[in-house]
């Protein structure tokens, strides 16, 4: 079999010039007069037979921007979450619990098993048996990890109700332990603890013991089997580690890195708090709730919650009107369903203007024209006043191409007419001066415009002293 050698095009393609973007509308209305449908790939492939060498992307835009092609963006995606770091031994403890069963004959006994396991060193401290997760078991695992290996500086744990209950929390706020709770839709938040109780129940299997015993006989056997593995599975290193959890944990850590994993813990917590644009969303997702009355779930809640922060404010405001109209038409619609469908429609329509705004800025065929008119006129002579008048135009419009313009003119005429001026330090002062004659720019935007100018002339001697050099 040969190898398929695709030509790698990447660079090749030049400036998108006023003639490329006419022969681009011409072909496409030709391709629409027919009924055919643009498809971006095929039509910028075949524009490279007229010696257009463009990518998609680029040709869309174009497209786009001449109101050939409709624009479309991507929905947004949830936002990404990092593990958190760790790096020294008992600075975080993960806390989790997992039921197992026990099996005497055919009658199943069912325990919660809760886990305490070293994030670093993947070293198994203490665990507890009962009968469920309690606030009682989690102290007293966390009492035995204590005793053991000293106290350590964060807990890592999830938002179930032992976890977070005010007895657990009085006791870690006692000896002075950082609390953490796993993000919520986080997989790699307490996953230490998760792969530990996936390897335990790998190793042990299904407990069946075939004989006719009490309860506590079940207890004792499964506290026996879990003592077991946590035995062996603290004498095996883990990946390259040389030293196995129990010698790693005994290692000493000074009291300097405790308090920098203390304040990197306490950061990664106070990340956690929405801040005040966020916070605005979710009083807004609130509200909407409440005014209108919306039997809502805790778990359908926590996903709104989530959800909200993707989207604008002006969206959600936009949406709160709509939903108000829709379910005056029609009172089934009332629910929180119903008013992310048109949270998310209006979102994707302001994103797909924007995009479409962007793309008119830069390849419109009529601006392209006027652009490259003014640009063709002749220039009037050169001043100071021409060097403030760009400097302006550069620090006031917000279309950015015109402002891309007037920097570029404002360099070129800056550097030509220095080089009329025998000594930079006048020329300076004029500049500075006419500057602060212009009455209708804040304090600001003259500073700004004044460090530009001062750029222009810096990179100026830059190229004058390589080329001197060369």
């Amino acid at each position: 079999m040969k190898a398929l050698i695709v030509p790698d095009n990447r660079g090749k393609s030049g400036k998108v010039t006023t003639e490329m973007v006419l022969q681009i509308i011409e072909k496409a209305k030709r391709h629409r007069a027919l009924g055919k449908r643009i498809r971006i790939k095929q039509f910028a492939a075949g524009l490279k037979n007229e010696n257009i060498t463009l990518s998609a992307k680029k040709v869309e835009e174009v497209l786009i921007a001449n109101d050939l092609y409709k624009a479309w963006t991507r929905k947004k995606r949830p936002a990404f979450y990092q593990s958190l770091c760790r790096k020294i031994p008992n600075g975080l403890v993960s806390l989790d619990g997992s039921e197992m069963i026990v099996w005497l004959g055919d009658t199943p006994y069912r325990f919660n098993v809760e886990l305490a396991v070293d994030v670093v060193t993947f070293a198994h401290t203490a665990f507890g048996i009962a009968d469920a997760e309690t606030a009682d078991q989690v102290i007293k695992v966390l009492e035995s990890h204590r005793k053991n290996w000293g106290v350590p500086v964060g807990v890592l744990h999830d938002h179930g109700s032992a976890n977070i209950s005010a007895e657990a929390r009085r006791y870690l706020l006692q000896l002075g332990i950082e609390s953490v709770p796993a993000g919520p839709g986080n997989p790699k938040g307490n996953g230490t603890d998760e792969g530990a109780f996936s390897q335990m129940k790998k190793v042990l299997g299904k407990i069946r013991i075939d004989v006719s015993s009490p309860r506590a006989l079940a207890r004792s056997v499964l506290n026996a089997l879990v003592s077991v593995y946590v035995h062996m599975r603290n004498h095996l290193p883990v990946k390259k580690n040389n030293l196995d959890p129990t010698e790693h944990m005994a290692m000493p850590v000074s009291g300097e890195l405790r308090n920098l994993e203390r304040q990197q813990l306490k950061r990664h917590v106070a990340k956690r708090i929405p801040d005040g644009e966020s916070q605005e969303k979710l009083d807004r997702l609130h509200w909407v709730i409440r005014h209108h009355g919306l039997d809502v779930s805790p778990d359908v809640l926590k996903r709104a919650q989530r959800s909200i922060n993707a989207y604008d404010l002006k969206t959600i405001g936009e949406t709160e009107t709509a939903f108000i109209k829709a379910i005056n038409r029609k009172s089934e619609r009332r629910n929180l369903s119903y008013f992310f469908g048109i949270l998310k429609n209006i979102q994707q329509q302001h994103d797909d203007e924007a995009k479409q705004q962007y793309c008119r800025e830069r390849y419109n065929y009529e601006v392209m024209l006027e652009l490259k008119r003014r640009e063709s006129e002749q220039p009037a002579p050169l001043s100071i006043d021409n060097v403030v008048a760009m400097l302006e135009k550069a620090v006031t419009v917000k279309v950015r191409f015109v402002k891309e313009l007037a920097i570029r003119k404002a360099r070129e005429w800056s550097q030509q007419l220095m080089e009329s001026y025998r000594y930079r330090g006048s020329f300076k002062n004029k500049v500075e001066d006419a500057l602060g004659n212009v009455k209708h720019l804040s304090i600001e935007q003259k500073q700004t415009a004044w460090e530009l100018f001062c750029q222009f002339l810096n990179n100026k001697n830059v190229e004058s002293s390589v080329t001197l050099s060369s």
